[in-house]
């Protein structure tokens, strides 16, 4: 089974580098025309079904891919991004980037968001979740957040959340894990992360 990857395409608040969160911001141009492209990317891939987060811009991602293929579309609202309560709509702050886990995570918990640890295990309890339920001979399609996706790779790779933080994922990139259920171990494997040669 292939299971691809992809992060909803642009919107004006990733392009003023905005903390969005679970705010419901639509797509811009840019966005759309490169859900367009990923949809063309993906055409061949045989995909069974796409799974995406309810957010706009994550399920208008999903819907353009899938009328190129009509592909069965579910929505999950497990797969929205992380958010930050109070904080979403903010500029990211690089004195966050300074702080340890306890300390960032009491000011998102203040804030009324959700911390590292949850928003961690709803991601990836998901993950598990619907990549279970299908057959080997099913290739999946994952749309969501850059957050909900570095989640996943760190995850695979027993990783600390350093990994995490070192991880860029850019609008409409494409990251491709293969899964082995056959194994008792090591069911996930890695392709690629973060490929986006056909956005330019």
């Amino acid at each position: 089974m292939n299971i691809y990857l992809v992060r909803h395409g642009e919107t004006d608040y990733n392009k003023e580098r905005l903390l969005m969160g679970q705010l419901d911001i639509p797509l811009n141009e840019l966005g759309l025309s490169q859900a367009e492209k990923i949809g063309k990317i993906l055409e061949n891939k045989e995909i069974s079904k796409i799974y995406s987060s309810d957010l706009i811009r994550a399920s208008k991602t999903a819907e353009i891919v899938k009328n190129t293929q009509n592909i069965p579309l579910e929505l999950i609202p497990n797969f929205r991004e992380h958010t930050f309560g109070k904080m979403d709509g903010m500029k990211w702050s690089s004195k966050w980037d300074e702080m340890e886990k306890n300390e960032f995570d009491n000011i998102l918990l203040k804030e009324g968001g959700e911390s590292f640890t949850h928003f961690e295990k709803r991601i990836w309890d998901t993950y598990i979740k619907i990549t279970s339920k299908h057959s080997i001979d099913e290739n999946l399609l994952i749309i969501s957040h850059g957050g909900c996706i570095r989640v996943i790779i760190m995850k695979i790779l027993n990783a600390t959340e350093e990994i995490f933080s070192n991880l860029s994922i850019d609008n409409c990139s494409l990251t491709t894990i293969v899964h082995l259920p056959h194994r008792k171990i090591h069911k996930y494997r890695i392709i690629n992360i973060n490929s986006n040669w056909y956005l330019e």
